[in-house]
């Protein structure tokens, strides 16, 4: 394919009214890339065929990443969904690609394709929303890193099984008319029929249906398609992916194993034998985040976050062309004429109909393209000379939400605090009402509250109001906000648990935090005396007058200072602390040439984990079963997401287990919870997510995380 065909001055530009519309027919390749989640994309094939072949690129991404780890902040789940789509837009720009998202929710590390269909409403379900972006499409070829293993050492994340599996089945119902014929009757979707199926492999195979040379320089940057991509991979900051780069650079070629084929045997590289098919030119929005069209002078808006019926003002700069025209399509739909004498301004009015585009965390779910609700082209001619997106975004008139998903509530006052925003001007204070209700029924220990938040107040953080009497009942309560507004109605609930925790009385814990806020919120919700220990204490060895220290998720990779000084708290262990370490990867943690161990006795992490939430619990030793809370059973029930990752390898026979679980059909891991003598003090290693359950203030986890804390102040501990 040459690259004359994508030529910017052959678009015949004929009825342009949306991103639908097609502008002139060729002969082109198309291929697909399927993903699990953000930097599960195979940037570097995708950057090779875009770049060093001239074909048409599409990313399809099958959750938002939320329910991974952030390496960069406290966000998580939806939260951490929109960073990871933003991050994933950012690299896509510079692979040349369009991204689409299936928005399947992103649960958590999985084991088993079965349990991911389940969350995803099923395995047809899963498969049904591929088809009908594969007939939109219509990909030639669709590759993916993903198998269709589901049992054995081999197998991949639960959710890669799953998108090998519907890849599987979506490669031949794609072309069945008697699959999902609804889907047909859609703008644009038709059945298709893609030519190949392919899965890459990890590393060279002695046997390979085709290689894809990514090793290849890029005439015009002059480093390699690999090296590219390595640059794409750094933009995934919140996975920690810029690590990975570095072994992808050097990289030379893939390997891929063809699943799946029709008619024509394959050999060379994924499109080899194949015909180009005539379609369509792609929509605007595929030539916009591809790169295949220049933005030329980008417009000002005066407004860069506007509510439904508000006027905006857009300004272009003068043009070279007198006489062009812009056309803008999306949530508005008009052309403007242009002048080269000076710039052009023109007031919009905002559809009052227009869908909201953030808050991104609650409206990325939404749609599947990310993409601003406004695009423009510039023609003169019937020539398209330059094409963007309007740095323009929609709002609702007011967004609330809570600073957290759950509130710990107790008998008497109890505070909800809230953030947002009034985007609409007109709005100086909100109207709020809160009910607290038990099951179906309002419940009659909590009255109905109406009051106003001045819109000040709110965004710089509000409370609410929430009185629970002496005799509510322990239980969850669903807290339920409404806004009482005409213009901008809205209701949100936050549930409430209703619970008894404490640490031990007089308990001072010092604190080395990471990239997580979960650890201060949590000591100050138990009234725990705590310090957070900076650079200067850990070098000085300043733990006077502390009995526990904890030490956050992965705060070895993200504290250089806690590195560096790490004997200084061995040594304050030996002496007579208590010192917590919450879960770290194998890659900070396991000792290597130059490193030393950060425990006390060898501690090595393996990529074992229990995934099961629900997973069964037993406890080898119940050190922490009694003070200052009484734990049962019920401690392990309703967790969120799994049990707990990286769970250690193998440990010295100093440890003692404390708790043994197991994901259904696994062996009984008990390495999760090590807690050693050292010296006058004590050592404890957790890869449990505690942080999880705290900021979901899960009563069973908060009560045993008071008593690991507490352990110096435990009379039977001595």
């Amino acid at each position: 394919m040459t690259r004359s065909i994508w030529s910017i001055g052959v678009w015949a530009v004929l009825g342009l009214v949306g991103p639908g519309a097609a502008y002139a027919q060729e002969a082109r390749y198309v291929v697909m890339n399927l993903a699990g989640h953000p930097d599960d994309e195979d940037g570097a094939t995708m950057h090779y065929y875009r770049h060093a072949r001239d074909v048409e690129v599409h990313s399809v991404i099958f959750t938002r990443g939320e329910g991974g780890q952030n390496e960069i902040g406290p966000e998580l789940y939806e939260a951490l969904g929109a960073i990871r789509t933003r991050e994933t837009e950012d690299a896509a720009r510079r692979l040349g690609t369009q991204v689409h998202y299936l928005n399947f929710y992103d649960f958590g590390f999985s084991k088993e394709a079965d349990e991911t269909f389940d969350v995803w409403g099923g395995r047809d379900h899963v498969t049904a929303t591929l088809v009908e972006l594969i007939r939109s499409i219509k990909p030639d070829v669709i590759f993916t890193n993903h198998d269709t293993v589901t049992v054995g050492p081999s197998r991949q994340h639960g959710h890669h099984q799953a998108v090998g599996l519907a890849a599987w089945d979506a490669f031949e119902r794609a072309a069945d008319p008697e699959y999902h014929p609804d889907q047909l009757s859609r703008e644009g979707v038709d059945l298709w029929q893609p030519k190949r199926l392919f899965q890459r492999y990890w590393s060279r195979s002695d046997t390979f249906d085709a290689v894809v040379p990514i090793g290849e320089l890029k005439s015009a940057e002059g480093i390699s398609y690999a090296q590219a991509a390595a640059e794409a991979l750094h933009f995934h900051a919140s996975q920690g992916m810029g690590q990975f780069a570095v072994r992808l650079a050097r990289r030379d070629t893939y390997y891929f194993h063809l699943l799946r084929g029709v008619g024509v045997p394959t050999s060379g590289d994924l499109l080899a034998g194949l015909t180009p098919e005539k379609r369509p030119t792609p929509t605007l929005d595929y030539l916009i985040d591809s790169g295949r069209i220049a933005p030329g002078s980008r417009p000002q808006v005066d407004d860069r976050l506007a509510v439904p019926g508000q006027s905006v003002t857009l300004t272009w700069p003068a043009v070279a062309v007198d006489g062009a025209s812009v056309r803008l399509s999306g949530i508005i739909d008009t052309t403007i004429v242009l002048s080269s004498l000076g710039p052009t301004s023109i007031n919009l009015g905002i559809p009052l109909d227009a869908t909201p585009t953030r808050p991104a965390k609650v409206y990325q779910y939404r749609r599947t393209l990310s993409s601003p609700p406004l695009r423009y082209a510039v023609l003169s001619g019937g020539t398209l000379l330059s094409a963007g997106y309007v740095d323009l975004e929609v709002a609702p008139p007011v967004h609330i939400e809570p600073v957290t998903e759950t509130l710990r509530l107790r008998s008497g006052q109890n505070v909800l605090r809230v953030t947002g925003k009034a985007y609409d001007s007109g709005l100086d204070s909100i109207g709020v009402s809160i009910s607290v209700e038990a099951g179906e029924t309002t419940s009659k220990s909590a009255k109905l509250v109406h009051t106003r938040v001045s819109v000040d107040d709110l965004a710089a953080g509000a409370s609410l109001p929430i009185t629970m009497p002496v005799n509510a009942p322990m239980g969850n309560y669903d807290i339920r906000i409404a806004i009482n507004e005409d213009r901008a109605p809205l209701e949100f609930i936050v549930q409430g648990r209703l619970f008894e925790a404490e640490a031990a009385p007089n308990l001072s814990v010092g604190v080395v935090t990471s990239y997580d806020d979960t650890l201060p919120t949590t000591l100050d919700d138990l009234g725990v005396d705590y310090v957070m220990l900076d650079s200067t204490a850990l070098a000085r060895g300043a733990f006077e007058g502390l009995h526990t220290i904890v030490l956050d998720i992965r705060a070895y990779l993200i504290r250089s200072d806690l590195r560096h000084y790490n004997d200084n708290l061995l040594m304050w262990v030996e002496a007579g602390g208590h010192l917590v370490v919450n879960y770290h990867k194998t890659m900070e943690w396991n000792p290597r040439e130059g490193r030393p161990s950060w425990a006390p006795y060898p501690i090595e992490l393996g990529r074992d984990r229990v995934t099961r939430e629900t997973a069964p619990v037993s406890v080898r030793h119940p050190t922490f079963m009694n003070y200052p809370n009484q734990i049962s059973s019920e401690a392990w029930d309703g967790w969120v997401q799994e049990r707990g990752l990286y769970f250690p390898a193998r440990w010295d026979d100093s440890y003692e287990e404390i708790f043994c679980m197991n994901d259904p059909g696994e062996a009984e891991h008990c390495g999760s919870t090590l807690l050693a003598q050292y010296g006058n003090g004590t050592y404890l290693y957790t890869a449990l997510v505690w942080y999880r359950q705290l900021k979901a203030n899960h009563p069973g986890a908060y009560r045993l995380f008071a008593n690991m804390i507490s352990l110096p102040l435990n009379p039977a501990a001595h």
